[in-house]
Parts: C-alpha cells; structure tokens; sequence
C-alpha cells in the first residue's frame, strides 16, 4: 500500500517519553485519513526505549524501529529515518512533542507547494505555552541572530524540531550532510536555499518540555561547526 506520509521521530534515552510520543503520533496521523508509518530511530539509547519499541510494535503495524549500535547525533539519527522512508510526505519532530503532531494538518496544503514547510516559534501567529528558562531563550536568540547574518539564511527559527518536506527532497537533502549533531538543521535549510527550494515557514505552538541537551559549553563545538558550513557552502 502506498504510503501517503511518513513520520520521523529520533529518540536517544526516551524511556521516559517514547510510548506518549507513539500514542500522540498515531491518534493525530490517523485523523487525517490517509496511509502513513512512524519511523524511531533509536540513536544509541543506554536504556530502554528500544524495547518499549519493541512492545508497541506488537499492537501496530506501522510502527518502524531503526537501532543505531552507536550515539551519532540527532541529525545522524534523523538522516537514518528519512533514508528509510517511503511516503509521499515526512515530517520529523521531538519525543518531548514540544510541537504537537495534530498540528501538523496546517502544513499538509502548503507541502504540496512548498518542498520544505518548516515550524516558526518567532513569526506572527506562533505561540509559546511553556518558555523555556530566560537563560536559554536569551542564548537561543542569539544563535538566531548569528545564523541569520553569518550564514545568509533567511528562515526564522532554524531549532524548531517541527518539519516537513516532500520525501524526494528529504533524501536529496540529508544526502551527504555533514553535520549530525545540533546544527544539522542549519546545514539542511542551507543546503535546501542553495539548491533554490522553496521554504514555508508556519506558526506553530511550542511548549518547552524539558533541558535541552546542548550546553553552553558546547559552544565553540557550535561555532566551528558554523564556520564550516560557511565555506563550505558560501
């Protein structure tokens, strides 16, 4: 049966989390009345998120487990979702559903328009029910404002976990990326300007639903990884 969407969901020691992510995910995706599959990649958990999986595998047909034997980043974990994907559209978002699954129904029209529909928490018509400590969103913005003036992109909010694509474009995108770790996301929409695919940027409501795994003292490993891409794709 064809598949009409595919849904990406990367998880890295999620046992707390997993199973409400699956559960959210099918009840939303099943309301939209068209075929699709979930695709966990297990990125090298430590715990037991495989085998939560593993279980709710047994209850659902459409549930897909990818296992990495090894911890390679988010982006990595993602790049092994989409390589697997077979329908017609693919969405990836957090475990933490700090963008809810059901909102992805605002992006089905644009997508078949738009190769690449991405989730904006800084446009007009978003929505931030639970912020994240001031610390972090003063840091978040300003690796915003960095990116957007040393890189050229012009999409609002790179970080937003929430994004979809037309599955041809996905692969042709996640080929080859360079970067696994937190600035994939950049990578991906540079490499989506340069190829000169069109991206929509849609409001959502996001709520913060725990630490992020990033710390400040990643952030010269952030910056390197920046200038990289900047000659690498200047």
């Amino acid at each position: 049966m064809k598949l009409s969407y595919s849904v990406v969901l990367p998880a890295y020691n999620e046992e707390r989390t997993i199973k409400r992510a699956i559960d959210e995910t099918l009840a939303a995706f099943e309301g939209f009345g068209a075929p699709f599959e979930i695709i966990v990649v297990d990125d090298g958990s430590h715990d037991q998120t495989a085998s939560l999986v593993k279980e709710k595998q047994t209850q659902t047909a459409n549930l897909v487990l990818i296992q990495s034997p090894e911890n390679i980043g988010k982006g990595g974990a993602i790049k092994k979702g989409v390589e697997a994907a077979t329908g017609d559209y693919l969405l990836f978002l957090d475990c933490d559903l700090a963008t809810h699954p059901s909102q992805f129904s605002g992006f089905i029209p644009h997508l078949r328009e738009h190769p690449v529909v991405i989730g904006s928490r800084r446009i007009e018509g978003s929505e931030i029910a639970i912020a994240q400590p001031l610390y972090r969103s003063l840091l978040g913005e300003l690796f915003n404002s960095i990116i957007r003036r040393y890189l050229g992109i012009r999409s609002s909010d790179t970080q937003c976990g929430f994004k979809a694509f037309q599955t041809p474009v996905a692969k042709e995108l996640f080929e080859n990326l360079q970067t696994k770790g937190w600035t994939f996301d950049v990578e991906l929409l540079l490499k989506a300007d340069r190829a000169g695919y069109s991206i929509k940027e849609l409001p959502v409501q996001w709520r913060n639903g725990r630490d992020s795994k990033v710390s400040v003292a990643d952030g010269f490993r952030i910056l390197n990884e920046l200038r990289a891409l900047k000659k690498n794709y200047a």
